[in-house]
């Protein structure tokens, strides 16, 4: 995949770029997030269970954002050059990373997966919803569809996880609602200025400036544990720093040259899906014929949504 290298001053393509077909570099980058997405779950389950959430997240946030800009400074990539580029790309981070990261790793333990998968998979229609909103990309008929036939198969792959309880109040709910409004929000905002600016250098600006909110909220609201310190939690941070966050957040905003926004945040439904399919294959948990039906139904709302993209 190319990755420009310096602003191309233009905006990026917005309701225009309906037709163009997604190449094969974009789709494998996508693949690629739905999967590295998934693979973090497990291990934010086993960070979360030893470390506060808050300094988790601001770690995270702020591992991954310094690896960028260690990286965007040896490859000399440029940072953004305007201010109306600077607004975006913060906006973009205290959406995606301040409210995403502090909203879900403060949901841990608060909510039942399966009610948070279904919850946090209205992100792709949200997403569609604020398109409409800002670009005026309308969802297309076979989007609509290909994104309720996903969303369908997401429940049903979690219905019974969700049957078996879990707490469902607003104190579980709420930060999962404002995770997916948090991440559809800055996905339409990278849409914004994505064509713009180089990737690493952006990602590295959205990851380190809404990593300052979460510093400030753990250092006010959680005591300091030495927890974050021992070397093998730190193992964990720099593995999700840079495998889950650098390099998806890097891909996210690479992807937005050639791919519409509700074509890309369709592939969001795949996360869960691998979620299930890595359960299975390495945690040993089994499978049942509602999951496996959920499963197909959610593939084939994805291919619906993309081609009806």
């Amino acid at each position: 995949m190319h990755w420009n290298t310096r602003p191309l001053h233009r905006q990026s393509p917005l309701p225009g770029d309906y037709s163009k077909p997604l190449g094969r570099g974009t789709v494998a980058s996508l693949l690629a997030v739905a999967t590295l997405t998934a693979l973090c779950y497990p291990l934010l389950s086993v960070g979360l269970a030893r470390a506060p959430p808050f300094q988790f997240a601001a770690l995270r946030a702020g591992v991954a954002g310094l690896s960028l800009l260690m990286l965007a400074l040896v490859l000399r990539r440029p940072f953004p050059q305007t201010r109306r580029l600077w607004l975006l790309a913060g906006g973009s981070g205290f959406s995606a990373t301040t409210m995403g990261f502090a909203s879900v790793f403060g949901a841990g333990g608060l909510i039942a997966p399966g009610i948070a998968a279904v919850v946090a998979g209205t992100q792709p229609i949200v997403a569609g919803l604020l398109a409409l909103v800002m670009f005026g990309q309308p969802i297309g008929k076979w989007q609509a569809i290909g994104m309720s036939v996903a969303l369908a198969g997401l429940t049903a792959m979690t219905l019974q996880d969700i049957s078996a309880g879990g707490t469902t109040a607003v104190a579980g709910i709420a930060p999962i609602v404002s995770a997916t409004g948090g991440s559809a929000f800055g996905n339409a905002l990278t849409k914004r200025f994505a064509s713009d600016v180089d990737p690493i250098a952006a990602a590295a600006v959205q990851l380190l400036l809404g990593s300052v909110p979460l510093a400030i909220l753990a250092f006010v609201s959680e005591p300091f544990t030495s927890v974050v310190l021992e070397p093998r939690f730190l193992a964990l941070v720099i593995v999700l720093g840079i495998g889950g966050t650098a390099v998806t957040f890097t891909l996210w905003i690479a992807v937005f040259n050639d791919c519409p926004l509700n074509t890309a945040n369709a592939f969001n439904f795949l996360v869960p899906l691998l979620g299930v399919a890595i359960s299975v294959a390495f945690l040993g948990e089994s499978l049942t014929p509602l999951a496996m039906a959920g499963m197909v139904l959610t593939i084939i709302g994805v291919v619906l949504a993309v081609l009806g993209g």
